[in-house]
């Protein structure tokens, strides 16, 4: 005789009580046992619970309706990379690195030299009456014409006379007087004679800037030729004087 195990009567009776082929009349019986060739099933003694959980731990019996299924945005953010927390600080300071960086990629700015300080003096100071080119009246501007070697013939040195002129201008000289050259080719220059007088800068331009717009104006744009040597000294002098520490501005203008 060969004895069925209880186990797989029992889940064989759970099945058909899941498809409504039997009822479940709650008896919990071990399964039958099949005995002699009349087949007479018998049953054991063990009780229904102890029956269910054996049977349950030899099928592996799986839960109805499987695992969950999570949205795919959910599992899109439980499997994608993280940012470390170190790279925020790194995120944060990107900006200031970059400008720091261009600061100091940045070419320096050219050296302020004697002709340089006395063009923005110019600017500032005497293109209102002597125009960029220095045409003066013939230029329509009002003051005395600068360029074309006229500077130079009033003052043919860049000597004290020529520097006392700007500083205290037409009313300094006193109009009527004759100032630079007095045998000036063409004539001496009278202040006051053209109308336009000459403001005087010795109180709002300082010595070097005096120096500098002078030499702006005698060596640019009125095309005087000096030596090498001479233009060493006359950058010592500026340099003495205070020149290369700051640019000069202002408003003005006159002659």
């Amino acid at each position: 005789m060969t004895e069925v195990p209880d186990y797989l009567f029992e889940r064989s009776r759970q099945r058909r009580v899941a498809l409504g082929l039997i009822s479940d009349d709650g008896s919990g019986g071990a399964a039958p046992a099949v005995a002699g060739s009349g087949g007479v099933l018998a049953t054991s003694g063990a009780g229904t619970a102890d029956v269910i959980a054996a049977a349950k731990e030899a099928a592996k019996l799986e839960p109805f309706g499987g695992a969950s299924v999570e949205p795919a945005f959910i599992l899109a953010a439980k499997t994608r990379n993280k940012v470390p927390i170190w790279v925020l600080p790194i995120v944060f300071l990107l900006p200031l690195w970059a400008f720091v960086y261009v600061k100091l990629t940045e070419p320096p700015p050219p050296p302020i030299t004697a002709i340089s300080e006395g063009a923005a003096t110019y600017t500032a100071r005497c293109v209102s009456c002597h125009g960029g080119d220095g045409a003066g009246y013939e230029g329509g501007g009002i003051g005395r014409p600068l360029y074309n070697g006229e500077v130079l013939l009033t003052f043919p040195d860049l000597n004290q006379d020529m520097i006392h002129w700007l500083e205290v201008g037409s009313q300094g000289i006193g109009l009527g007087n004759i100032y630079g050259d007095p045998n000036r080719p063409g004539g001496p220059h009278i202040s006051g004679e053209t109308g336009a007088n000459m403001p005087g800068f010795g109180e709002v331009l300082s010595g070097h800037k005096i120096f500098s717009v002078l030499r702006y104006i005698r060596e640019v744009i009125s095309g005087e030729d000096i030596s090498e040597e001479e233009e060493t000294y006359r950058d010592m002098e500026w340099e003495a004087l205070g020149g290369g520490q700051d640019t000069g501005g202002g408003g003005g203008g006159g002659h």
